[in-house]
């Protein structure tokens, strides 16, 4: 089995525990008595834990390697998810937050990173996408088969074993011989420096548009419709059977239309359809237009990590991750905490998905320029 190969391996069996865990874990605090202000706030602690945490781990793996910071901060990630399950006070749950994000967050850095070294620009796009259509595949897997466990044998539970199983999704990486890089005196080009920004930038505003709304998917289908956990966990499953399929064959796409412009056209229908958000209120269109949404931004995120890792020095990929997701981390957890403000009103949901627009369409202008930008870079790797 090829290293790419037991990568992606990996993540099927890391994500559908941690996708158990996931949906399950709010409405566990709901099931506790707390509102939607104290659940936004012990997420911006989550996300505050990924920001700051994970760009220190990612950058200390450059250091010590990927395959060794994996099987150091998987059992950690595990060990506070399980720990934050006892809720002795407020303290607890937003130290324990703070430290399973940090973690959880460094794992998916890593993989992609472990991904980046262990392919070459003819099979990167191709791993790229099936990695991530297996990631949004245990979404499925997991949304539907945490909501349906949790309503038999109990949210604790069922995500207790969870992460104990989570452990044990570290055994394909074991026999992965890690590619050394080489250290180097690092200095970006002009176009890199460009890209680099880009990178930055549309991550943040999209982490700040998302953070409004996309942590709390369980808690906003249990407050507009009343539904129970298997059915919430059915949609977000549906959400991301839809991604994954459209993730894994990306690159596909990107071969046939250019990678660039699928890139561009998917972040400029995306904001459209969170304005549609702030006003529908039938569960089925609603359903379905979420579910849209979800599919059509998530599925071109490896064409976006393709190329802009693919561009930049390999001894900085880990370290560029982790600023990546300071930016991401750092902005939803601003956003967490507006959601717990605007989630107590009547209207809230409204303008929260009116907010969220916002930063998607200027998103949208940040592709559309990293569009302009690439021109016909981008059949160097979907060619």
């Amino acid at each position: 089995m090829s290293p790419p190969v037991r990568i992606v391996f990996y993540t099927f069996l890391n994500g559908i525990s941690r996708n158990v865990y996931q949906v399950l874990f709010n409405l566990y605090l709901k099931n506790f008595g707390y509102n939607n202000s104290i659940i936004g706030k012990i997420m911006s602690f989550n996300l505050w834990g990924s920001a700051i945490l994970a760009i220190l781990l990612g950058i200390l793996s450059d250091k010590i390697g990927r395959k060794k910071m994996l099987l150091l901060v998987q059992p950690l990630g595990a060990l506070f998810a399980i720990m934050r399950l006892f809720p002795f006070n407020l303290t607890w749950l937003y130290i324990t937050s703070f430290l399973f994000g940090g973690f959880n967050s460094a794992i998916m850095i890593l993989t992609d990173v472990f991904l980046v070294e262990s392919t070459h620009n003819k099979n990167r796009a191709k791993f790229f996408g099936m990695n991530f259509g297996v990631r949004m595949l245990t979404g499925v897997i997991g949304n539907a088969l945490g909501g349906f466990l949790g309503d038999i044998f109990g949210f604790r539970n069922v995500m207790i074993w969870s992460m104990v199983l989570r452990v044990f999704a570290l055994i394909p990486i074991l026999k992965i011989n890690e590619v050394v890089i080489l250290k180097e005196k690092i200095k970006m080009n002009e176009f890199q420096k460009k890209i680099f920004a880009f990178y930055i930038f549309s991550t943040a505003s999209v982490g700040f548009g998302a953070g409004l709304f996309i942590h709390f998917g369980n808690v906003i289908f249990y407050d507009l419709f009343a539904l129970s956990a298997t059915v919430i966990g059915f949609i977000l499953a549906l959400a991301q059977f839809g991604t994954s399929i459209g993730s894994t064959f990306s690159h596909k796409l990107g071969k046939k239309f250019g990678a660039a412009k699928v890139l561009m056209l998917s972040n400029l229908a995306v904001p459209i359809l969170i304005l549609m958000l702030s006003f529908v209120r039938e569960p089925i269109s609603f359903t379905t237009i979420y579910v849209a949404r979800f599919t059509i931004m998530n599925m071109v995120n490896p064409i976006f990590n393709t190329l802009v890792l693919s561009y930049l020095p390999k001894s900085i990929l880990a370290s560029t991750a982790g600023i990546r997701s300071f930016a991401n981390n750092a902005s939803r957890a601003f956003a967490a905490m507006l959601f717990s403000v605007l989630a107590t009103s009547s209207s809230g949901y409204s303008v929260i998905f009116l907010i969220s627009s916002i930063f998607y369409f200027v998103n949208a202008l940040v592709i559309y320029v990293f569009y302009k930008m690439m021109k016909d870079k981008d059949s160097e790797l979907y060619g």
